[in-house]
């Protein structure tokens, strides 16, 4: 079981890690990388780490980051995919060179395909309506409640990890369909991400003082997930430029552009 951490603690133990040891890789010069070229990519609408720009294009910090690991690696631009989660994720378990981000790298999911970390760190949480009288003094008590999520995702794996009753569990292809379910009253609780959550309640223009976090699941890392038979080297590649972004000034810049202190 993971311990949990909050996630601007989860920051500083990045930064600290990516100060360390990173002298052979900031050595290391990219060459041509045409079998990342091969690699399909894919994400979903999960603001701000990846959605659907003004333009129509894919965008959020997760996607810059992904284009500079391309730039950083002398990989050509390729297309990413904007699918529904549970598509997305069904294609990474089925196909062998897909690349499904944001993904979340809990402890079942681990050995299922391989990671470049990390692209962020985020809480994942049961958030209720802020007049409804829920208290939780334990994760248990929550299996009384019906909880919306959307399907595959961390939330809904995390609770059914948990032994919660998958009759409870109402899914739901996309992140703004769970949170009307919350809304209108057909769930009690959504599980998610909190970050993006507060994200898409901004976006519907609802104000955030109606919604409170009734519950922290856990503080999961947000990787780059390959398709198992994709080759280690080629992770590894990937891994080392995506540590060299991680490392520049232009990810902290990047942070400040989706992830501002608020």
């Amino acid at each position: 079981m993971r311990t949990w951490m909050p996630v601007a603690a989860r920051a500083v133990a990045l930064s600290a890690a990516l100060s360390v040891g990173l002298g052979g890789l900031l050595g290391w010069t990219a060459q041509a990388s045409p079998a990342l070229g091969k690699l399909h990519y894919l994400t979903e609408e999960y603001k701000p780490y990846n959605f659907t720009g003004p333009s129509g294009e894919p965008t959020g910090l997760a996607v810059e980051l992904l284009q500079r690991v391309w730039q950083q690696t002398d990989t050509p631009a390729q297309p990413i995919g904007i699918l529904p989660w549970a598509r997305g994720y069904y294609l990474l378990t089925q196909k062998p060179n897909v690349v499904l981000f944001s993904t979340a790298r809990t402890e079942a999911r681990d050995p299922l395909f391989k990671w470049a970390c990390p692209i962020g760190y985020a809480e994942i949480v049961l958030m209720g309506l802020a007049n409804r009288d829920i208290r939780l003094g334990a994760l248990a008590e929550a299996q009384q409640y019906h909880i919306g999520a959307v399907r595959t995702d961390v939330g809904e794996q995390l609770l059914l990890n948990s032994g919660f009753d998958e009759q409870k569990i109402m899914t739901a292809n996309r992140l703004p369909q769970a949170l009307k379910m919350l809304t209108s009253g057909r769930v009690d609780l959504i599980s998610s991400n909190k970050t993006t959550l507060l994200e898409l309640i901004a976006a519907q223009q609802l104000d955030p003082a109606d919604f409170e976090v009734r519950w922290v699941l856990s503080s999961e890392q947000f990787c780059f997930a390959f398709s198992h038979p994709i080759d280690d080297a080629l992770v590894r590649e990937f891994q080392r430029g995506l540590a060299q972004v991680l490392a520049s000034s232009d990810f902290q810049q990047l942070q400040a552009k989706y992830l501002p202190v608020r």
